[in-house]
């Protein structure tokens, strides 16, 4: 097993010391001699989070100096032991670092700047592949086994990992139980359009660090045994959202799931992965200006659908119109991306594969409600809220699997 390296490093906002914050930030900027004296940390937005904990830090430097940040966001692992097992599973934490470390200077978008990241060694990627191999090839008896204790056998390691990123100030988020306004919406897609231009069919996205990690899952066949342990139990809690013609098309999605998660997994383009209205910030005021995205820890590589139908499966509002204001916006994605220099990708296709990424989306969200703690909006959950939304831009008939036309 790697070891743990030799020093310290915090894992929650009252380990912080101002020492670890003077030697992590001196060399990012400022006089080398300037040292933190004192600080406070806060919490920096609503929500709580499943996958990590973020504070923001307000610092108090000597000599003061202009050029040193004033504030910044420090990141740490969920202190929630089930949930940091099955986000590790999912490489979260390391895929967050491989991108800033390896695309922060380049990327098109505006995002925080990396001021420090440190972690402990992991496990080689040729070890954890073997792993994956395996467990998508287990007995569906040994699949449902795991899926039904998941939250016990996926255990978080030891390792430590901590982030250090520039504090946008002033920025607004729209949480995932508002509507974002449609100037937002549309400045996220024209960014989703440009960073997947960006990389098309790039080389790059061959490589192991970070796009080793697949869309959607990296073990489908535990997803099936997850999912058929769990799912009656989720649809008698939601009777009035998984109605049989929805679990019609959930069924569908998990019998397929291996396909559709291979199709996806086609490596088109870079993927932010986690494309929801609470990860993009603004600085502008409803008018779409100021986009900074934040959170890479599900960067992969896959077909541009999974971001776009992501972003939109998780934002726009349920209702009759649901369907009609998805197409509409996917239809000016497509437009941007073809602005963009992407002849190569049809309409078609790209419409064909939001359908597999809705459902995708339902099927996540019934194992969400299984599985995962946290993030609570109201008397609502992330699940419950994001079902809502989905099932109603969900299609007639089952998409293709593959190529259309």
């Amino acid at each position: 097993m790697p070891k743990r390296l030799p020093i310290g490093i915090p894992q929650s906002a009252e380990e912080l010391t101002a020492d670890w914050l003077t030697d992590a930030l001196r060399g990012s900027s400022g006089p080398a001699d300037a040292r933190v004296v004192g600080f406070t940390t806060a919490e920096p937005g609503a929500g709580v989070g499943f996958s990590g904990l973020t504070v923001r830090v307000d610092l108090t430097w000597e000599p003061a100096d202009p050029s040193l940040p004033a504030t910044v966001l420090a990141k740490f692992p969920t202190d929630i032991a089930s949930n940091r097992g099955l986000v590790e599973s999912e490489g979260c934490y390391d895929r967050e670092v491989d991108f800033y470390e390896r695309f922060s200077d380049e990327f098109p978008t505006r995002i925080p700047r990396l001021l420090h990241a440190v972690r402990d060694p992991g496990r080689a990627w040729s070890s954890m592949e073997r792993q994956f191999r395996i467990l998508n090839r287990v007995p569906d008896w040994t699949a449902r086994l795991i899926g039904r204790y998941s939250h016990k056998m996926v255990r978080p390691t030891k390792r430590r990992f901590a982030m250090l990123l520039e504090y946008v100030e002033g920025a607004r988020v729209t949480p995932l139980d508002q509507v974002p306004p449609e100037a937002d919406l549309q400045e996220v897609l024209r960014a989703q359009a440009r960073i997947h231009a960006h990389w098309w069919r790039a080389p790059l996205l061959l490589d192991e660090s970070p796009f080793g990690w697949r869309t959607c899952s990296q073990v489908p066949h535990i997803l099936n045994g997850t999912y058929a342990v769990h799912r009656d139990a989720v649809v008698a809690d939601y009777p009035d959202l998984l109605t049989p013609e929805v679990m019609r098309f959930a069924d569908w999605v998990d019998a397929n799931l291996t396909a559709v998660v291979d199709h996806l997994n086609d490596k088109m383009a870079f993927l932010h992965g986690d494309a929801r209205s609470d990860n993009m910030l603004f600085t502008g005021v409803g008018t779409g200006e100021g986009l900074v995205l934040i959170d890479f820890g599900m960067v992969s590589s896959g077909r541009p659908a999974w971001d776009v139908g992501y972003l939109l499966s998780s934002t726009l509002p349920p209702g009759p119109s649901a369907r009609s204001e998805l197409l509409r916006l996917c239809a000016d994605y497509h437009a941007n991306l073809v602005a963009a220099g992407v002849a190569s990708h049809s309409r078609e296709q790209f419409r064909n594969d939001i359908d597999l990424c809705l459902g995708v989306q339902i099927h996540r969200m019934i194992l969400t409600a299984a599985i995962f703690a946290g993030e609570g909006y109201g008397d609502a959950t992330l699940a419950e809220l994001w079902m809502r939304k989905v099932i109603d831009q969900l299609p007639e008939e089952f998409p293709v699997i593959g190529e259309v036309g």
